[in-house]
């Protein structure tokens, strides 16, 4: 079975719908912002703060490179996206689920988080980069999960009754 790659905007629930997936299909989960923290010996605020999102971006194209083709369940960074290279790499090496969740479902599940550097900058309009970010994250992928309102058994589920493992 090809690996499974989750794609959205930060707040997708793409972490909890791979562990979730996890529990169901018993394949391995990697998330590439882990991988990175691993891999690196940072914290992904502390990447941004003391390299820079370029540098970030770096990382992350070459640990998505490294991920496993076959048989894992992959949650990705919300701008893994951004690069058109990564873009390419998904659409080759895996089946790309899109978590489509609404502006206001990600404001509401996000209002206090503190732990993304992109959403505690108040310099950057996080509703226009969700804008700009959605027709990236379409065009990569295989299946569209919206998931707004649904529990995450629901998506889930939804997700199983479109793939095969």
């Amino acid at each position: 079975m090809q690996s499974i790659y989750l794609v959205g905007f930060m707040g997708s629930g793409k972490t909890s719908v791979a562990e979730k997936l996890k529990e169901e299909t018993n394949k391995i989960v990697l998330d590439t912002d882990q991988l990175i923290v691993e891999e690196y010996g940072l914290t992904i605020p502390e990447i941004f703060e003391q390299k820079g999102e370029a540098v970030f971006r770096e990382y992350e194209s070459s640990i998505l490179k490294n991920t496993p083709v076959h048989d894992a369940i992959i949650a990705t960074g919300g701008g893994i996206i951004e690069k058109e290279e990564n873009r390419k790499w998904l659409k080759e090496n895996g089946k790309v689920i899109f978590l489509q969740t609404s502006w206001d479902e990600i404001n509401r599940r996000l209002i206090d988080d503190q732990s993304r550097p992109i959403w505690n900058n108040q310099s950057r309009d996080k509703q226009k980069l969700l804008n700009d970010r959605t027709p990236k994250y379409k065009e990569v992928a295989d299946i569209v999960v919206t998931t707004d309102g649904k529990e995450l058994e629901m998506i889930v589920n939804e997700i199983l009754s479109q793939i095969k493992l």
